[in-house]
């Protein structure tokens, strides 16, 4: 079987503001979150992998807003890997508005995802990567987060479809949170902090194969081997 991530590879990460991260106030545009981190991480452990590491999250972003701009911000940009987290606003606009966005119902985000990854396919990206959406609010049992499960139950079905590889971001962060609440996994209980993130990044590094023991250092000159 052919690795998932293969030498060479543009890997594009699309999403919301969890994935966005700041990335436009970044000189490397990847911002500084858990695509920071698996940039960093592969440098450090994989450096025998060449890599192309692309962000176009936006923040606020729901599945209305990335289809609209998917030909843009995905297609155009020809990646050979697409890793994808959306979910989170569709379900937290049951709130209140924002900006005029509305909250998405289940059948029409299960439809929107569905049309991403199919036009995604039909472009020829050879891989999909689709994280579940993570978290609302600090409760994991909340009236949101209870819907927005929904939501990442809908997402793993849609991997199924698609042949995508799905990463179950939510499950992760919700064990953690119950695991170690000590730790300050969401400050705000959706976006995630340091750890948050470097959880998600750990987590999207397994599941593809990424994550490895660290490379022997290099011998200096004249040293014998042990």
């Amino acid at each position: 079987m052919p690795p998932l991530i293969r030498p060479n590879d543009r890997i594009l990460f699309q999403g919301d503001s969890i994935t966005d991260a700041g990335r436009r106030d970044t000189p490397d545009g990847l911002g500084n979150g858990y695509v920071a981190q698996i940039r960093g991480s592969l440098q450090a452990l994989r450096p025998d992998l060449p890599l192309r590491i692309l962000n176009r999250g936006i923040g606020g972003d729901r599945t209305a807003e990335l289809l609209a701009r998917w030909h843009a911000d995905c297609l155009d940009l020809e990646p050979d890997v697409l890793s994808l987290m959306i979910g989170v606003n569709d379900v937290w606009r049951k709130r209140g508005t924002w900006q005029g966005q509305a909250h998405i119902p289940l059948p029409e985000f299960t439809a929107n995802l569905s049309q991403l990854l199919e036009l995604a396919r039909t472009a020829g990206i050879r891989q999909l990567v689709l994280l579940s959406p993570t978290t609302i609010d600090h409760a994991n049992d909340s009236d949101l987060n209870q819907m927005l499960g929904d939501y990442a139950a809908a997402a793993q079905r849609l991997a199924t479809t698609f042949d995508a590889l799905y990463i179950p971001a939510r499950e992760t962060l919700l064990a953690a949170r119950r695991q170690a609440p000590e730790v300050n996994w969401t400050p705000d209980g959706c976006h995630p902090s340091p750890a948050g993130h470097a959880l998600l990044a750990a987590t999207w590094l397994q599941a593809t194969g990424l994550a490895g023991p660290l490379p022997p250092p290099p011998r200096e000159p004249g040293a014998k081997r042990a």
